[in-house]
């Protein structure tokens, strides 16, 4: 998977990342450069805000259109506490933990399984970090876009998978 893959929500987000840090010669960009506007009435419903809180991650913003994949407003809660399954936690713990080290953004691959997998599907997600003194990670924005299989019965969320298997994740470096 190369940046040439990315599907055009996490392409744009990743686009108005760079873009902002540009603008803030070389630093982290913060939570306030993304306007709602820029961000657009594609990719805004996919989007998130989540906050480093006392070192555990907590959703700040939930769009509409990953609530609704996750079966839930992720608004408020901590990603500890999300998901019954705590691989899967300390998977997405660990996308943020990667941004957060690198200062650069994430892109994962994982498929998840509905109970007695009878719904499947896959997920591309792009984590971004974000500071407002443009040194010290304190939030990151996020998309994530979802598919189901052909042959899925039934609705399936990610926050109530019964599982998943992770794809592949890389840090994506700067632009040459």
């Amino acid at each position: 998977m190369n940046d040439n893959e990315l599907r055009p929500t996490l392409r744009h987000l990743l686009d108005l990342w760079r873009s902002n840090r540009r603008r803030r010669n070389g630093l982290l960009p913060e939570r306030q450069d993304f306007d709602p506007l820029e961000l657009g009435a594609k990719l805004l419903p996919y989007v998130s805000i989540v906050e480093l809180d006392e070192g555990r991650l907590r959703f700040r913003l939930c769009g509409t259109g990953l609530a609704k994949a996750a079966g839930l407003d992720l608004t408020g809660a901590y990603v500890d506490e999300l998901n019954p399954n705590k691989d899967y936690a300390r998977y997405i713990t660990g996308l943020y933990e990667q941004a957060m080290s690198h200062r650069l953004p994430v892109l994962s691959e994982s498929v998840f399984i509905g109970a007695r997998e009878v719904a499947k599907g896959h997920t591309q997600r792009l984590v971004c970090p974000l500071a407002h003194d443009g040194e010290r990670v304190d939030h990151f924005i996020g998309t994530q876009i979802f598919e189901t299989s052909k042959d899925s019965i039934g609705d399936l969320t990610m926050t109530y998978a019964a599982g998943f298997l992770p794809g592949e994740t890389r840090v994506i470096e700067e632009e040459a």
